[in-house]
Order: C-alpha cells, then structure tokens, then sequence
C-alpha cells in the first residue's frame, strides 16, 4: 500500500472554501449535515474539567489522524476527539492502514501510519483550519458559537517503555505548547488567506490523555 502524505494546510484550505462556495460541502459533506444543535439545549459535558459542546467524537483510529478528517468530525458535530494513538515505534513495515475494512475486518497491532513529527503537524493544522472556518463566518450566522467548544484528547501506547522514551515525551511537550508549529503553519498561509495569519490560534493543544494498551498488558504497568 502507498505511504501517507498528508496535504499542505493551504492546500486543504483552498479546497474547503472552494468545494463550499461551488458545492455547498466541505470535504464532500454537504451543509445539510453540518452539526448546528439547538441553541435552547444544553448538550455540553465535563471532559477532564473541561467542557465539550456535546458528548460525542471519535475515538483514535486512522480515521482522525488527517486535518480533513478531525474538521469533518467536527463538522459533524463531534467535540470530545481522541487523536489516533502514537508510540515510538512509527516506521514499521505493516499494511496500511492498521484497519482494512472490506467484508472482514483486520486491526494490525503496533499501527501508525505517519511519523511523530507528521502526526503532531496534522493535528495542530486541524485546530487552525477549524479557528479559521470559525473566524471566515463561511458557515453561517446559523452556525452557534456555543456549539463549538471542543478538546483534542491525546492518546498514547502501547508500552511503558516507549510511552516513557524521549521522543515520545517531547512529543506530548510539544501537544501542551505547540506555538513552534502554529507559527510555522501560520507563515505559510499564501495571500488569499493571510488574514487569518493573525488569530489567536492555540498553542497548548491538549493536555489531557489517553491510555493505549494491548490486550494482558500487565496491570502493574498501566499503572506505573
């Protein structure tokens, strides 16, 4: 199977203003299925001491580790969105992605299908392109602000030991302060959408986690 490679921030911007001016759609849903709520009911939840607009979102799977993937489920309505799980082990040689899914379907242990470095890139791109979907008013007026809360929860696995590792902790380092990456993106957003290089986008992505095991992972260990 072909590796995984992400596309540009402003390449999927472009596409997301696009397809919606032309189609009525984002990333092919359409308007119609965007998550609006109903401004007189409260479906917000505590999450870690934090509130999420509803209670719902995926959980971490090779389907929300792309930036067109979490906006989607955002879209949709999800605000408790638990990343795609890393580890320190993100060059295996396995079939991609960890999850095929035809008539039967086959979960490969020890997954991941981007790089560490990539995975923290596309999950920073998504909190921008939803901050800049937010701030373009493209959604509507119809759209409520109090529908948008939302956390990106962390997950990490499978072991001890590589959870532990020093590239696996700069990494959860990097998801609490991201303001490297963020200003990165930032200054790479091409004229036609430099005006939201300016929004306050955030920085301490998330700090809140997930716990990843195999199946007869030791007890003690999930507790150390």
């Amino acid at each position: 199977m072909a590796e995984l490679i992400p596309l540009s921030l402003d390449l999927l911007l472009k596409r997301a203003f696009r397809e919606y001016e032309r189609e009525g759609k984002i990333f092919d849903l359409p308007k119609t299925k965007f998550f609006r709520g109903d401004p007189s009911l409260d479906t917000s939840v505590l999450f870690h001491g934090y509130t999420a607009s509803t209670p719902i979102g995926p959980a971490a799977g090779p389907h929300d580790q792309m930036v067109q993937n979490i906006v989607l489920s955002w879209l949709a309505g999800s605000r408790i969105i638990e990343l795609k799980t890393v580890q320190i082990l993100d060059e295996l040689k396995i079939p991609r992605p960890c999850i095929d899914m035809a008539n039967v379907g086959y979960n490969v242990e020890w997954s991941q299908e981007l790089k560490l470095d990539l995975s923290l890139r596309e999950y920073v791109g998504a909190a921008m392109l939803i901050e800049i979907l937010k701030a373009s008013g493209l959604l509507g007026d119809e759209f409520p602000g109090s529908k948008r809360e939302r956390i990106y929860d962390m997950s990490v696995g499978y072991n001890l030991e590589g959870i532990s590792s020093p590239r696996v902790r700069q990494w959860i380092e990097s998801m609490k302060d991201a303001t490297a990456i963020v200003n990165e993106l930032r200054g790479q957003l091409t004229p036609e959408f430099a005006r939201y290089r300016a929004l306050p986008f955030p920085a301490r992505l998330s700090d809140t986690l997930t716990l990843s095991t195999f199946h007869g992972c030791p007890a003690d260990e999930i507790e150390r």
